[in-house]
C-alpha cells in the first residue's frame, strides 16, 4: 500500500469520528507516531488540542521537542503532570516496574488523563471528549491482539472518554516516510538515544550504551536511577534482561 492510501484513510477516519465530539485532543508524546496523528488531525479537524503527558521522568530533549513541534504546527499545547507524588517515590515504595508489570503507565499516564477528563465533563459533556493517539498494531503481538477486540474507535473507561486511534495499521516506514513528505522534523532523541525520550527510564530500555549515555549527557537523572536501585530492600536491579538475568546501573559508575 502506498502512503497516500493510509493517509487518506486515516484522514477520512479522523474526519468521520471528530464530527461526533466537540473536546477534540492529540495525545503527543514526542515520538514519531504521535506527531504524525497530531499532524493528520489538524488537516482533518480545524478545533484540536494538542495534550502531553508528563511523567516526571521525560527526557528534556523530548520535552522541548512536544513545545517546539506544537508551537511550528500553531496549535494549542496541554501539559498534564501529577503534583502529588512523583515516579522515583513510587519506585521506592513499590519497586522498578516490569515489562509484565508497568504499574507506572498507571500512575503516570491513565490517572492523569482520566482526571483530567474528569474535570472537564464538568463543564462539558463526556461524549462530547475524544482522545486521538498514535497507537500503532505493528510495535508487538500483544497489541495486535488488544486491538483485535477494541478496534480503532471505543470507550476508555480507565481514562473516562472516547479514544481514536487513525494510525493503527501503519508501519514504521509509512510513519517516516510521511514525517519526510511533510518536511517534519522528528525528536532528536532517535538520533541520540534511539528512543522517543518520553521517560529515560523504561523497562523496555535494556540496553547499556543507553544508559552509559544518559549518564554522559544527564548524569543528575542517572544518578536518579542508581539512588532508587541502592534503596532497594531485595537489592533489586534498575534493569532486568529476563531469565534471571539483570543489570545494575549502579556499577557504570
Amino acid at each position: 500500500m502506498s502512503l497516500e492510501y493510509y493517509e487518506q484513510k486515516a484522514l477520512k477516519v479522523i474526519s468521520k469520528y471528530t464530527s461526533f465530539h466537540k473536546n477534540i485532543f492529540v495525545d503527543i508524546s514526542g515520538g514519531r507516531c504521535s506527531t504524525v496523528a497530531l499532524h493528520l488531525t489538524m488537516r482533518a479537524s480545524n478545533h484540536v488540542t494538542a495534550l502531553y503527558i508528563d511523567t516526571t521522568q521525560s527526557l528534556p530533549e523530548s520535552k522541548e521537542y512536544v513545545r517546539s513541534i506544537c508551537k511550528q504546527f500553531g496549535v494549542k499545547l496541554i501539559i498534564l503532570r501529577r503534583m502529588d507524588v512523583d515516579f522515583w517515590s513510587v519506585v521506592t515504595k513499590r519497586g522498578f516496574p516490569r515489562r509484565r508489570l508497568r504499574w507506572c503507565m498507571k500512575e503516570f499516564k491513565s490517572i492523569p488523563l482520566r482526571l483530567f477528563n474528569l474535570y472537564l465533563s464538568n463543564y462539558v459533556s463526556s461524549s462530547n471528549i475524544l482522545h486521538i493517539t498514535g497507537t500503532t498494531i505493528n510495535e508487538s503481538s500483544e497489541r495486535r491482539k488488544i486491538y483485535a477486540l477494541r478496534g480503532l474507535y471505543h470507550y476508555n473507561n480507565h481514562i473516562c472518554s472516547f479514544v481514536l486511534h487513525p494510525i493503527l495499521d501503519w508501519r514504521k516506514e509509512v510513519v517516516i516516510e510521511y514525517l519526510k513528505k511533510y518536511g517534519i522534523p522528528e525528536c532528536p532523541t532517535y538520533k541520540l538515544y534511539g528512543t522517543d525520550g518520553g521517560c529515560y527510564y523504561c523497562p523496555f530500555i535494556r540496553d547499556v550504551k543507553y544508559y552509559k549515555l544518559l549518564k554522559e549527557r544527564h548524569p543528575e537523572l542517572f544518578q536518579r536511577i542508581v539512588l532508587a536501585e541502592k534503596s532497594m530492600r531485595n537489592k533489586s536491579a534498575a534493569v532486568y534482561l529476563g531469565v534471571g538475568r539483570k543489570l545494575y546501573l549502579s556499577r557504570l559508575v
